[in-house]
């Protein structure tokens, strides 16, 4: 097989949750391609999707050396070093992103969760400030949001897993992260941060940019 074919079939297992087959094939892509800095990132979510949390700090590590100046490289590595809890990393790497792309939203919010970990609530409430743009993107999709807190049905869920997913599946050259709707609700609605989190993933989760 070709590269795109590799590619293809990499990203057709990480649509339907065959993580293992996915990492196959993008091994095989990144060895046709090894300064394909999106192959490393995609790559590098796959892992992440199996928990394989060095892994995939590796594959971003990488990307950001392809790429440096790229900011969602930086932001791609700085959520997964959050969900790592290496927090000082984490927010070193969104402040970068935001040096090379003073309008990137979601680098603000969730720099401003990080910021809210730390307890240093001036500086998130001035992050989350400047990312309240993010329920408008979700308004102009027409997709209507409970408030936190509010008891959330089958449903709901559904119509908000769902609809974005599909909705940018019709965008090309996009990466995609699909959550489980197990894992979401688990979380989301429960409290203030995780539901600013959630608006992150609407936003950008499914859809991670070059």
């Amino acid at each position: 097989m070709n590269l795109q074919e590799y590619i293809d079939k990499a990203q057709k297992a990480l649509q339907n949750h065959d993580y293992d087959n996915a990492i196959i094939f993008f091994d095989k892509a990144i060895d046709l391609d090894a300064n394909n800095a999106k192959l490393y990132s995609e790559r590098g979510v796959t892992h992440f999707h199996l928990k394989h949390n060095l892994k995939a700090l590796a594959d971003m590590d990488k990307a950001v050396e392809l790429e440096p100046n790229n900011s969602y490289r930086y932001s791609s590595r700085a959520f997964i070093k959050g969900a790592c809890r290496m927090t000082d990393e984490a927010i070193a790497d969104y402040q970068k992103c935001i040096e090379l792309d003073p309008d990137d939203a979601i680098a603000y919010n969730n720099l401003g969760l990080l910021q809210e970990q730390m307890g240093w609530k001036k500086q998130a409430e001035d992050n989350f400030d400047k990312a309240d743009t993010l329920e408008g993107v979700l308004k102009d999709r027409n997709i209507n949001l409970p408030e936190p807190e509010e008891e959330i049905t089958e449903e709901v869920l559904d119509e908000l897993i769902s609809k974005p997913i599909k909705e940018q599946k019709q965008i090309e050259d996009v990466e995609e992260i699909e959550l489980t709707k197990m894992e979401v609700a688990k979380s989301v609605f429960t409290n203030k941060s995780v539901f600013k989190e959630f608006l992150a993933f609407i936003k950008n989760g499914f859809k991670i940019k070059e």
